[in-house]
């Protein structure tokens, strides 16, 4: 296997690990893969992302694949811009939230489903491995996209009266956030715009302690603080006077607004509160569990027509209820300013019940002791009530807890949640104890 090759995307150093070299083998691995008659491209704000984002579409076009090149702009852009203008696949140039030394790539079939490694990245690490590329001559065209995209928002948001604060972390959603968010009415003050592939201020990520601070630190009578990370796929929030909101009560207010429509399942990942299912519940919504990561839940969502909502522990989150059934942190930030702008949303999140929860907790495991450690943990909690969707999540009294392997690291992962801290002690203890043990018996 790639180095680079992951289960969801390609990620790695520049130019140690992806270079211009490795880039456009990586086009022209894509070009002899995919059978859409024109690719939408588009690409994050990193320094080394001219070069890259060329490699790879000369690549592309040399197997005959034509293109139209949206330039720099937010992920979910380019989700929007696949579907609205009927492009039979995308690609994606970028490396996310991670540190400035990296780059990568995302890509998406019809309708942008994400990408998996069974959906598609499969084949094209063995089609780069082989290096049994088509030839051909494709053609290159630009595409605009943005206008397009703030007045989809619009139309399903409408005009906004609030005063916000955004912090871009200097990655890609500065080339649009301020301008978007005045077009639908809003007062906009801007903490880290300017698009910056070194990231000099901080990881443009919504979780890191830093982006919270510098936002929170910039927020004077401003209602609602927006984080956006890297790519513009997530996003976090800050409220005046309560702080940053943790994302199972973003996930629990998100999906509320999305059910005010028709009424429909609501899938998040497995490992967020059950303060989740139960406001789902209460607002007439199904709640369903899904495995940690974008891609189940992007397959989810196209299976059917059902799910309304979809968040996830790491900021995903995904409005079908809304047209965007992608994950997108541009739509998510505007659909949150609506609500401020019409209810106080401190108020109603200092009301929801709180459970303890534990940080997540990883423990280093052997790659080939994992399996054995998840299969012997699922058998000493038999007697429970068990899930064995992702890893095993055991169902206690007045609590759970939930064990995975990680699949980027060599470690198992432990989380816990219980109705009171005596008992989210007891339950961590006691987990943390098993996991440990197996670890040692099989290492």
């Amino acid at each position: 296997m790639t180095s680079f090759f992951h289960s969801y995307d390609l990620r790695g150093l520049y130019p140690d690990e992806i270079s211009e070299k490795e880039a456009e083998k990586v086009g022209k691995a894509y070009g002899t893969f995919t059978d859409a008659e024109k690719v939408l491209v588009g690409r994050d704000g990193r320094k080394h992302g001219e070069k890259v984002s060329k490699a790879f579409i000369d690549g592309l076009k040399s197997t005959g694949t034509d293109l139209e090149f949206a330039g720099v702009v937010p992920t979910p852009v380019i989700y929007f811009g696949q579907v609205d203008n009927g492009f039979g696949s995308s690609a994606i140039i970028t490396a996310s939230h991670n540190p400035p030394e990296y780059t990568g790539f995302k890509f998406c079939l019809e309708n942008a489903l994400a990408m998996s490694r069974e959906g598609g990245m499969a084949e094209i690490e063995e089609i780069y491995e082989s290096e049994a590329f088509e030839q051909g001559k494709g053609f290159e065209g630009e595409e605009e996209l943005t206008e397009d995209y703030v007045e989809a928002v619009r139309e399903k948001v409408g005009g906004l009266d609030l005063s916000v604060v955004i912090n871009c972390g200097n990655g890609v959603t500065g080339v649009m956030a301020r301008e978007m968010f005045e077009e639908l009415g809003c007062e906009v003050d801007m903490v880290n715009e300017e698009v910056n592939g070194d990231f000099p201020n901080h990881l443009p990520a919504p979780g890191n302690e830093e982006a919270q601070k510098q936002l929170e630190e910039s927020m004077g009578d401003e209602d609602l603080g927006i984080i956006f990370d890297g790519d513009g796929d997530r996003a976090g929030f800050v409220l005046r006077g309560y702080g940053y909101v943790e994302e199972d009560k973003v996930i629990a207010l998100l999906a509320e607004e999305s059910l005010k429509g028709e009424k429909g399942v609501v899938v998040h990942d497995l490992r967020a509160s059950k303060l989740v299912p139960e406001k789902v519940e209460e607002h007439g919504g199904e709640s369903e569990e899904s495995r940690v990561g974008h891609t189940f839940i992007s397959e989810r969502i196209h299976e059917g027509d059902e799910v309304v909502f979809a968040g996830e522990l790491s900021g995903h989150y995904y409005f079908p209820a809304f047209d965007f059934p992608w994950d997108d942190g541009l739509f998510a930030a505007a659909l949150m300013t609506k609500m401020a702008s019409e209810e106080d949303l401190e108020q109603k999140i200092e009301a929801f019940p709180e459970y303890p929860v534990s940080p997540e907790l990883r423990i280093d495991c052997p790659e080939d002791a994992k399996e054995k450690v998840v299969e012997k943990f699922a058998e000493a909690y038999s007697d429970h009530e068990i899930s064995t969707k992702d890893g095993v999540k055991v169902s206690f009294d007045s609590g759970w807890a939930l064990v995975r392997p990680s699949s980027t690291e060599p470690k198992m992962s432990v989380r816990c949640e219980a109705d009171t801290d005596q008992v989210l002690d007891e339950i961590l203890d006691e987990v943390e104890g098993k996991v440990r043990s197996l670890i040692k018996d099989f290492s």
